[in-house]
């Protein structure tokens, strides 16, 4: 893999970036809804184990992308992707342009009973909130800095609007598995938070970090 960088893009700008990230639905007018808006944005270092994933799947391909894009930054460029400071706008070898961010942490709440186990206290009756940190984007490039033993710098977010929490709910690294397709069923895929679960579906897209935005530009 061949990479150019196009431009670095610094955290402030990145930062007003996504706070500009809409929901997918929009209000009962036609606006659009910006859960970020309010939210505190910051650069934290993470190790894998203190983030949770909201999928129990990882695809091959894109797992090899990832760790294909890490070794051409590092090699070529001196740059470790999953320590970065900002953003970077690339370009790969077919022309396509895409935007290269920290994986987007969210600290979601929810609330909790705890399941004793043998010969603890049984608190089952208790219902406790706490703050989980949910991978929004970027689980794939998680998984590097895992299969790497190396942390990673995540951008955390932490008071997103809580009318409009995240989609799914989060779950552990021993539930993911690295499979060729995504599954079939929703059951297989995530813990959705609802049925009309895209509803809730943060277009990160309008960062430019999905699907690349041309070729030959």
């Amino acid at each position: 893999m061949k990479i150019e960088i196009l431009r670095k893009i610094p955290f402030k700008e990145l930062e007003e970036s996504v706070r500009k990230v809409p929901l997918m639905k929009k209000d009962s007018r036609g606006r659009e809804i910006f859960v970020y808006k309010d939210a505190t944005i910051s650069l934290r270092t993470f190790t894998y184990d203190e983030v949770n994933p909201p999928t129990f799947y990882l695809i091959n391909k894109n797992l090899e992308t990832q760790r294909n894009l890490f070794l051409s930054l590092d090699k070529d460029h001196k740059i470790t992707p999953l320590e970065l400071d900002g953003a970077l706008e690339i370009r790969n070898e077919k022309g396509e342009i895409w935007t290269l961010t920290p994986p987007i942490i969210e600290v979601t709440e929810r609330s909790v009973r705890y399941v004793p186990q043998d010969g603890e206290i049984d608190y089952s009756e208790y219902v406790n909130k706490i703050k989980i940190p949910l991978i929004c984007d970027g689980a794939h490039r998680v998984q590097v800095a895992r299969e790497y033993g190396m942390p990673f710098i995540g951008l955390s977010i932490v008071g997103a609007d809580p009318k409009h929490p995240y989609y799914a709910h989060p779950n552990g690294w021993d539930m993911v598995k690295i499979v060729d397709e995504v599954p079939k069923t929703k059951i297989e895929k995530k813990f959705y938070r609802y049925e009309d679960c895209y509803a809730l579906y943060r277009d990160f897209d309008v960062l430019g970090c999905g699907k690349p935005r041309g070729v030959g530009k």
